[in-house]
């Protein structure tokens, strides 16, 4: 068995930013699976998180408040470019459908009339 000082230090260090801290929620807990948490440092970090990985598996609330934060904001934008894209899509095909069915009447405007 290893020192409980260890034990104690490695449970309250952050992660994400690596400083002591009191309050801070395991990733692989029961509350850092609901939130994702692995998920979200893996995907949005430059680092990788993993459960059988020697470094601390604790992450501090300021941390975890910006992770979220970010994590809605990464949200906002990609809601953003699909609804954007789709009103682009939409605007194409409805500029495109207007311009084939339109009628050129600058030739009929340029004839002669007819008899």
């Amino acid at each position: 068995m290893g020192s409980t000082d260890k034990a104690v230090i490695t449970g309250f260090i952050c992660r994400l930013c690596s400083k002591m801290n009191r309050f801070v929620i395991h990733i692989y807990g029961e509350e850092g699976e609901r939130m994702k948490l692995a998920e979200k440092i893996n995907n949005y970090l430059p680092i990788t998180v993993n459960a059988n990985d020697q470094l601390p598996k604790t992450a501090c609330l300021h941390c975890i408040e910006r992770l979220e934060a970010h994590h809605e904001l990464m949200t906002q934008f990609n809601v953003a470019r699909r609804k954007l894209s789709s009103e682009n899509r939409a605007s194409t095909i409805s500029s495109s459908a207007a311009s084939s069915t339109s009628i050129d009447t600058t030739a009929a405007s340029n004839s002669p009339p007819p008899c």
